[in-house]
C-alpha cells in the first residue's frame, strides 16, 4: 500500500506501545472500518477487514484527531479561549468554587455533589440543549457502563454517579451526527480533547455539543478490576452480577454489587482502591490533564477534613469558559446549586497527590518508554522546576 498508510501508523505509534486511550474516536468516525476488541490492555480497535487505499486515506482525520498521538494542549487553550492557561495545574479557567446540587436528591445520586448532573438538567429544562451524551452505568448489562444520548431529567439522573471502568465514550458520534438538536458532552479529558479537536476540524457531530462537562479524572481501571474484588470474597465468575455501583451510599461513598444469589457485597471508595495497582489502565498513566482542562465545567471531589465530616457531597467546581460562569451563576441565584467562592491554592491543594501523579509522573513513565525506543504521545508542554508553583512550564520548551 502506498503511502500515508495511516491504520500503519495507528498501530505502530499508538496501539502497540500502548498510548491508547480508548476514546473511540476512531471507530465513532468509522463504524464501517473498525470496532473495539476487548484485550488485557483495554479496549483496542480493530480492523473489520482489510483496508484498500481509499478506505486507508479515509482515515485521517480519526489519525489527526488521536489522543494517543498526545494533545497539543497550549494551542488547544488558546483556540478555546484565546490565551495559554494561567495555571498549568489547574488549566484555563475563569472562576473556582466549592459547591453541590441544592437539591438532596440529586446531591446524594451524584459522586460528590451532583453538580454536573444539576447542571445538565437546567441547560435541557431552559431549552439550552436536547440532548446530553454521558455515560450510564448497566443498561446492556449490569457489569458494563454505554454512552447514550440521555433527553430527560430522568435519564440524566440514570447515569449519575461516577464509572472507574474504561468505556469508549466517542463510538456515539454517529448517533450524535443523526441527533435533531444540540447537546452537551460528559467525558474524561482524553474523550473531551478528542472531541475539541473534532470541533476545530468542523466535524458535524462535534459542532452540535454546544457545552461540554467531565470530571477530575486520576485513575481508571480495566476490565476485571470488580470479579477480582468479588473472588477477594470468594465470589465464584460463574455467578452473575446483577447490579454494579461504583460510588453508592453516602459521599465519599462505597463500591457496592449486587449478585443473583442475593448477596451483596461493598468496599468503602477508599479501600477498594487496592485494585487500582493491578488493574489501572495505561492511558491514565500517560495522560497529564488531570482536572479536564478542555471542558467548559470540571468538578471533582473536594478532599478535605472539613468537608469530609460534613459529608453529603461537596465539589471542586471549575468553570473554565463566560458561558459556563453564567450558566452556575445563573443556577446559583436560582437556588439550584450551592457555591462558595475558594482560593484556586486551596482548590489544588486538595489533589495535591493526584496532580503530582498526572503532571510530573506521567513525563516520568513517558520518559522510561521512550528510553526502550517506543513511541510517546507529545503534548506541547513538559514539567519544570520541581516546585509547588512551577510544577509544568508552559513555554513548550
Amino acid at each position: 500500500m502506498t503511502q500515508p498508510d495511516f491504520w500503519h501508523r495507528f498501530q505502530t505509534d499508538v496501539i502497540q506501545p500502548g498510548n491508547c486511550t480508548h476514546c473511540g474516536v476512531c471507530v465513532g468516525l468509522h463504524p464501517d472500518l473498525l470496532r473495539f476488541q476487548q484485550t488485557a490492555a483495554g479496549p483496542l480497535p480493530r480492523l473489520v477487514h482489510s483496508l484498500n487505499e481509499e478506505e486507508d486515506r479515509s482515515l485521517a482525520t480519526a489519525w489527526a484527531v488521536c489522543s494517543g498521538r498526545g494533545v497539543p494542549y497550549p494551542q488547544l487553550a488558546e483556540y478555546l479561549h484565546g490565551s495559554k492557561p494561567d495555571s498549568w495545574l489547574l488549566g484555563a479557567y475563569r472562576q473556582v468554587w466549592i459547591g453541590h446540587a441544592a437539591e438532596p436528591s440529586i446531591r446524594r445520586r451524584g459522586a460528590s455533589g451532583g453538580v454536573i448532573s444539576r447542571v445538565l438538567i437546567h441547560l435541557l429544562e431552559t431549552g439550552q440543549i436536547e440532548g446530553a451524551v454521558v455515560l450510564r452505568q448497566g443498561l446492556q448489562t449490569p457489569e458494563a457502563a454505554t454512552p447514550v444520548i440521555a433527553t430527560s431529567r430522568e435519564d440524566i439522573l440514570a447515569a449519575a454517579q461516577s464509572v472507574y471502568a474504561v468505556t469508549p465514550m466517542l463510538t456515539l458520534l454517529p448517533d450524535m451526527e443523526k441527533f435533531p438538536g444540540r447537546l452537551a458532552f460528559v467525558g474524561l479529558p482524553e474523550q473531551v480533547a478528542a472531541l475539541r479537536l473534532l470541533q476545530a476540524a468542523g466535524h458535524p457531530a462535534a459542532e452540535k455539543v454546544v457545552f461540554v462537562a467531565g470530571p477530575y479524572t486520576g485513575t481508571n481501571m480495566y476490565a476485571g478490576a470488580v470479579r477480582a474484588f468479588l473472588r477477594m470474597q470468594g465470589v465464584s465468575d460463574r455467578i452473575p452480577i446483577t447490579r454494579l455501583q461504583w460510588r453508592a451510599g453516602e459521599w465519599p461513598g462505597y463500591l457496592q454489587v449486587d449478585l443473583a444469589d442475593g448477596r451483596v457485597f461493598k468496599a468503602q471508595k477508599f479501600y477498594y482502591n487496592y485494585l487500582i495497582p493491578f488493574y489501572i489502565s495505561r492511558n491514565c498513566q500517560i495522560t497529564p490533564d488531570f482536572t479536564n482542562e478542555a471542558t467548559d465545567l470540571s468538578v471533582g471531589d473536594a478532599w478535605s477534613p472539613t468537608f469530609e465530616q460534613q459529608g453529603g457531597g461537596y465539589s471542586v467546581v471549575v468553570a473554565r469558559s463566560d458561558r459556563a460562569v453564567t450558566v452556575l451563576k445563573q443556577m446559583h441565584q436560582a437556588g439550584e446549586l450551592v457555591l462558595d467562592d475558594v482560593p484556586i491554592e486551596q482548590a489544588l491543594a486538595m489533589h495535591g497527590h493526584m496532580l503530582d501523579f498526572k503532571k510530573r509522573g506521567s513525563f516520568i513513565r513517558l520518559a522510561a518508554q521512550q528510553k526502550q525506543g517506543k513511541p510517546v504521545p507529545e503534548f506541547g508542554y513538559r514539567p519544570g522546576a520541581n516546585t509547588p508553583q512551577s510544577l509544568v512550564g508552559g513555554n513548550g520548551n
